[in-house]
């Protein structure tokens, strides 16, 4: 009924962020696409805290503690952003 309308619906798989910006981890510099320092160490965190056995709830609970922002610069962090930044 959606697709018949018009609609665009967002297929099995596919992500829910905004495509045109970066993954968490990398910036764009003079046009090219770079590592971004502070969030390739956050991702080490996360990573470090997943091998401890820290859900991802909980992490997201430490990373707003920390007030770590997001690629979008919001300091309240969702569990499934953990999961994302670590599923790529």
């Amino acid at each position: 009924m959606l697709k018949e309308a018009g609609v665009k619906i967002r297929e099995p798989g596919q992500g829910h962020g905004n495509p045109s910006q970066l993954r968490f981890g990398y910036r764009k510099e003079m046009g090219r696409v770079v590592a971004h320092k502070g969030e390739q160490q956050i991702i080490e965190a996360l990573k470090d805290f997943m091998s401890d056995g820290i859900t991802f709830r909980q992490i997201a609970q430490r990373t707003t503690a920390l007030r770590i922002p997001s690629k979008n610069g919001k300091l309240k962090w969702h569990p499934m952003m953990g999961k994302r930044i670590l599923d790529f």
